[in-house]
């Protein structure tokens, strides 16, 4: 593990996170009551790994309650909150649009005279489109090829059109392919996840595509770190990628996971997706020579500790499984 530099102080008191019931929210959740911050969760569910003595708000952005209103005065906003997934299909875009886009332009606008900081999660991946770049800046062209990526981007724009009409003090976070604990099978997103639960579990692994499609696997403690950081000390406008810098094929994750796992993975290629990008590999020059931050961990690092952790979780019969779907191309 590279020892880098961790923030230790935090500019605002408190922090209200939007989208806390999933994978990365939980994750940021522990992480920012560790540091002390008066945190307020904010999801249509509870969580049962939700850090203890952390307020409880739930709900939904197409409609707000009054108090995750106030909770938001002053408070360092994480948006992390989104009703889908990377899918080819359009048949839900109309509900994608209201649930996502016009629900953050709604609390934007509610919110638009208040002190607080965002520090919106978009995507690493759906955003940029298909790539032939070695590694992607944040000044690469925006061509979406899928409903989600293109609403990510949407949001991205409202946020510079509030900062530019009414000063609104956010960050973006474009985040490559986020994996580690409490990321489970069942949601449906996270390539790790997905193949520990499969190849453990001795079920076919159904890969989009031949395997060798590249993407960029980030240990979400360095997620947590970056997500602080911007929220912290991030240049108030800018779009920062949050990634590893590294790319990975499927069928070398595929293959680290069953080594650990001891488990020879049964795996069946499945005709590729016209969402699914062959190289994905984000450029954190940017981040680090703002901000000083670069990852700690590496894939192989990372993976051996959410192996730790799943065991953990198995043995206490807490993992959900997901029996639907290919897996090849997380982005």
């Amino acid at each position: 593990m590279t020892q880098v530099h961790r923030p230790q102080s935090k500019l605002r008191k408190k922090a209200v996170i939007l989208g806390a019931s999933g994978f990365i929210g939980v994750n940021l959740a522990r992480r920012l009551a560790e540091i002390g911050v008066d945190l307020t969760c904010f999801a249509r569910g509870v969580s049962d790994y939700w850090p203890i003595g952390s307020r409880v708000i739930l709900g939904d952005l197409v409609s707000p309650p009054p108090e995750l209103l106030e909770a938001m005065k002053g408070a360092v906003v994480f948006h992390l909150m989104s009703s889908t997934r990377p899918t080819p299909a359009t048949g839900e875009a109309v509900a994608e649009i209201a649930t996502n886009l016009m629900a953050t332009v709604g609390l934007l606008e509610a919110t638009k005279d208040m002190d607080c900081r965002w520090v919106f999660s978009s995507s690493g991946g759906t955003v940029y489109g298909q790539t032939d770049a070695a590694r992607i800046t944040e000044e690469h062209p925006n061509i979406p090829i899928s409903s989600y990526g293109t609403v990510k981007l949407a949001i991205e724009r409202y946020f510079s059109l509030y900062h530019t009409l009414h000063g609104l003090d956010f960050v973006t976070a474009r985040i490559s392919n986020p994996f580690g604990p409490y990321q489970l099978a069942a949601g449906g997103q996270g390539l790790v996840a997905a193949l520990f639960d499969r190849i453990a579990g001795g079920r076919p692994v159904e890969i989009w595509g031949d395997g060798e499609n590249i993407r960029d696997y980030v240990y979400i403690d360095d997620v947590t770190e970056a997500l602080i950081l911007l929220g912290q000390r991030g240049r108030a406008g800018a779009i920062y990628n949050v990634g590893s810098g590294l790319g990975s094929t499927v069928n070398e994750l595929v293959a680290k996971i069953s080594t650990i796992l001891g488990v020879r993975a049964e795996v069946v290629y499945t005709p590729s997706r016209g969402i699914d990008v062959r190289r994905n590999v984000l450029d954190i020059n940017k981040i680090e020579h703002e901000l000083g931050w670069r990852p700690a961990y590496t894939l192989d690092e990372g993976v051996v500790l959410t192996h730790r952790w799943w065991q953990g979780q198995h043995h206490l019969g807490g993992l959900a499984t997901d029996n639907k779907g290919n897996l090849g191309n997380a982005l």
